[in-house]
């Protein structure tokens, strides 16, 4: 009988048949939050206990000694966990096991957003033109000197928290007032393109999906309440920019496992907004769109398989929605391949508790998806503007077709 340990639940259920498939009958998973096993899984053979959020090393180290797995997988996910992937790489040099997890040393450049600045700065990464303050008189003196609009973000904080735009001294004298936690960093707001790449690290290989658009930068910095689309094609400088940045990455500092940037494209180049060593918001786009899950290659990948190649089958789209009850999705498509993901699954996605669902779906035809908008729209469904979700669609078929053409 082999034993698989899992610390953190996102989309345990696509964990499952891997392991099972390769003989892990006994699966414990240490969730942040409680949930009725048998409503989420098929639980058999699984054993779900809580993990504390304010784990040290020493905790998790105790952990795998009184577990005694044959693999340890950390899983982290943004709701309350942003910070366990430190821990983790801390916890994984010290056991002799075999444990799936970030170095610490990449672990806090992806969870210190400081750190990654100071780092950027040290090693050339495009990273937003800012200042490390202390103070909020530092915080002031930076903003003077970055100008306005521009980004307030504390080191260390959950999805969501401690991140604010000001376009005056007004709105910055408000966040101060509101209160700060420091270190923070204060950095020029970015016009252009978000962006985002989901990754996969594993025996000195890696493995990406395909860019997804998030749509142009807003002042709310909530690319959640923006529709994304992928495929999306790079200019060649923030290509070639990115491949630097990701090279340098894999080849100094160990990552091990999956992980994401989120970069806005500004003309030809990138700017890197921020690392996260999880799989998140993308992986259910990453699968709709390739066929090929995220989930399930990070399992099969910590059991010592090799990583696969991927690419786009289809234009797919990423819509943020409301769940409204009694109200029904109105009819997708014809041919389209849809995935419903609600809120109410805890171990679904961050935002627990409320209407908001997201749908993940392929179109194969332009002017078919168009008519889906609208009456979405007009159901009371669809959280973005018509418009931005039909431009983000042009783009995506754009894109497509130019790449079905070289084939």
């Amino acid at each position: 009988m082999k034993k698989a340990l899992l610390f953190g639940e996102y989309k345990i259920a696509r964990f499952l048949p891997v392991l099972r498939d390769r003989g892990y009958t006994d699966i414990v998973v240490y969730s942040a939050v409680e949930f009725d096993a048998a409503s989420e899984f098929d639980n058999e053979g699984v054993e779900v206990k809580l993990m504390d959020l304010d784990w040290t090393a020493d905790d998790v180290v105790a952990v795998l000694e009184a577990e005694r797995p044959d693999v340890a997988i950390a899983n982290p996910y943004a709701h309350g966990q942003e910070q366990l992937p430190i821990v983790y790489g801390r916890a994984a040099a010290r056991w002799n096991g075999r444990f799936v997890a970030h170095s610490a040393e990449f672990a806090e450049v992806a969870c210190d957003k400081v750190a990654l600045h100071r780092t950027a700065v040290e090693r050339g990464w495009p990273v937003p033109a800012g200042a490390v303050c202390d103070d909020a008189g530092q915080v002031t003196a930076a903003a003077a000197e970055v100008g306005f609009p521009l980004v307030i973000k504390e080191a260390q904080a959950q999805a969501g928290d401690g991140r604010f735009h000001a376009s005056s001294q007004e709105e910055l004298d408000a966040v101060l007032a509101a209160g700060l936690a420091f270190p923070a960093i204060v950095q020029s707001f970015e016009r252009g393109t978000e962006t985002g790449i989901e990754l996969i690290s594993s025996g000195g290989t890696l493995m990406r999906w395909p860019v997804v658009s998030m749509g142009p930068l807003d002042d709310g910095l909530n690319p959640s309440l923006r529709a994304r689309i992928t495929p999306y094609e790079l200019p060649s400088g923030a290509a070639a920019r990115l491949e630097e940045f990701l090279t340098d990455i894999q080849d100094n500092f160990a990552p091990f496992g999956p992980w994401q940037i989120d970069f806005a494209v500004v003309g030809d180049d990138i700017v890197v907004l921020e690392i996260n060593p999880r799989l998140g918001g993308l992986s259910d786009l990453g699968l709709t769109g390739t066929g090929t899950d995220p989930h399930a290659v990070f399992t099969a990948a910590a059991l010592g398989e090799a990583l696969p190649e991927v690419e786009t089958r289809a234009v797919t789209i990423e819509l943020p929605s409301t769940e409204i009850p009694g109200v029904e999705v109105p009819a997708h498509p014809e041919g389209a391949e849809v995935m419903k993901v609600t809120a109410r699954r805890p171990t679904n996605r961050c935002f627990v508790n409320t209407d908001r669902m997201q749908l993940v779906t392929t179109i194969g035809d332009l002017e078919a998806g168009k008519r889906w908008l609208k009456e979405l729209d007009a159901a009371g469904l669809l959280r973005c503007p018509v418009e931005s979700a039909a431009r983000q669609l042009e783009q995506g078929f754009e894109v497509f077709g130019a790449k079905a053409g070289t084939r």
